[in-house]
């Protein structure tokens, strides 16, 4: 069986413990112009991707790699974590610049390895590459895969090949992953969880007991999440809410200049705090900028990145104004810290199925052939959510109130969609939707 010993004997690279199996090692060897490792999570995918690329830019002297990712800042904990700890180590003589967030990695014999996200593309993207690597494609939109392609043409010419390679968790059937898979354009491999040797025993065949602890964890997951991360599955989620939602229609890049600007928040610790980013043009449309979507980050924390994202507002808005904001009404105390701070803040109008009502009017096209609410491509999760969020249906099969799961982006929107259709808020809390008065519960 070809192992990555074979590859090294030609390459030199540091002295390896890791030997790759079944699609990882057929990726690793595929010399095609575009190629993607799929499949559920703790396959491996990762791990043989960034040694595929160690082992090219050890044996192609002045090789120019790029590892990237739909956001910068969300490669530092993922993928080069594991590219440093468990394919460099601590004595493989790679120098590395940049610090804690590097921007590259330098190879003895002149390869070099860039790091950058899609937000801040000007470094990975500022010429030819002979290899660039996307952790997470599946974050990608098309026009985002097409661009590298255009950077790996060849050009660069200190490989025998080049490629745009990646690695992706199962999505939405009609991704265009599959869609470019499905034309001939792209090779996609399809891992296994037998393909992980710390999960699969190849010698004993039989699962390890990280692959025991592993699969227990991935098979008690539910809804689309399990059918993805689990049995690798690319599916629609069952009952999804938002059914008119694409990314090829509501995910986009859009810029001012904004008419106004508003925070929405859900409150959560074990569950994601999340702080939403919307801008509203002189149309009316709404578009979600930014989000905050984190776990077990305390109250002064959550209330820090509000303030911080309430001046990005601030400085986006045309008329100088604080943008205000709109959080859980039951977080009380939440409220009140957001207000100390200086955030203009009140409790949001929360009756659901209005507030999907809303949102999901805002999804369909209007007469000049776009949305009211988009949504950036930075806004990863937000985006998942979108995917993700399923109606509770009872023995009936009606539709009448949404699962408590994957709704925490969710609910923010609400809170946003409907406190911009407030038209009265004074501070003791009265407020006037459209006519018709509501008490705030705070």
């Amino acid at each position: 069986m070809r192992n990555v010993y074979e590859i090294h004997s030609s390459a030199d690279p540091s002295k390896a413990d890791y030997t790759p199996y079944g699609e990882n090692l057929d990726f690793i060897y595929y010399q095609g112009a575009e190629s993607i490792l799929s499949g559920p999570a703790e396959t491996g995918k990762t791990l043989a991707a960034c040694w595929k690329l160690h082992i090219v830019a050890s044996k192609y002297p002045g090789a120019q790699i790029a590892i990237v990712r739909k956001t910068q800042s969300s490669l530092y904990g993922t993928v080069l974590q594991t590219y440093e700890q468990r394919v460099l180590g601590d004595d493989s003589g790679i120098a590395i610049y940049g610090g804690a967030k590097p921007e590259w990695y330098d190879y003895p014999n002149g390869s070099r390895i860039f790091v950058g996200g899609l937000d801040n593309p000007d470094k990975v993207l500022s010429s030819e590459r002979d290899i660039i690597y996307v952790n997470q494609a599946e974050e990608l939109m098309p026009a985002d895969w097409e661009t590298l392609l255009s950077r790996t043409t060849g050009r660069a010419g200190n490989m025998p090949y080049s490629q745009c390679i990646g690695d992706c968790n199962p999505s939405q059937p009609n991704h265009w992953i599959i869609q470019r898979s499905n034309a001939g354009h792209l090779k996609l491999f399809v891992t296994t969880h037998k393909d992980n040797p710390t999960l699969w025993d190849q010698a004993r065949q039989e699962w390890t007991n990280q692959g025991h602890k592993s699969l227990g964890v991935l098979a008690s997951l539910t809804g689309p999440r399990r059918a993805r991360l689990f049995l690798g599955q690319w599916t629609q989620a069952e009952g999804v809410i938002y059914e008119t939602f694409q990314r090829a229609v509501h995910v986009k890049r859009r810029f001012g200049p904004w008419q106004s600007l508003l925070l929405c928040g859900d409150e959560g610790y074990t569950n994601p705090a999340v702080i939403l980013l919307i801008g509203f043009d002189s149309d009316g449309r709404a578009h979600v900028l930014a989000e905050f979507y984190e776990r077990q980050v305390l109250q002064s924390g959550v209330v820090a990145r509000a303030k911080a994202m309430a001046e990005e507002g601030f400085r986006e808005s045309p008329f100088g104004l604080w943008p205000r904001m709109f959080a859980d009404p039951s977080a009380a105390g939440l409220i009140a810290e957001l207000r100390e701070a200086g955030i203009d803040t009140y409790g949001a109008d929360n009756r659901v199925n209005d507030g999907i009502q809303q949102v999901m009017e805002r999804l369909a096209i209007a007469g000049d052939g776009l949305p009211r609410l988009t949504v950036d491509p930075s806004c990863i999760n937000t985006i998942a959510e979108f995917e993700s969020y399923v109606w509770k249906s009872g023995k009936t099969g009606v539709k009448d109130e949404p699962m408590k799961e994957y709704d925490h982006a969710m609910d923010a929107l609400r809170y946003g969609i409907m406190g911009e259709r407030a038209v009265e808020l004074p501070p003791e809390g009265v407020y006037v939707y459209d006519e018709r008065v509501e008490i705030s519960p705070i």
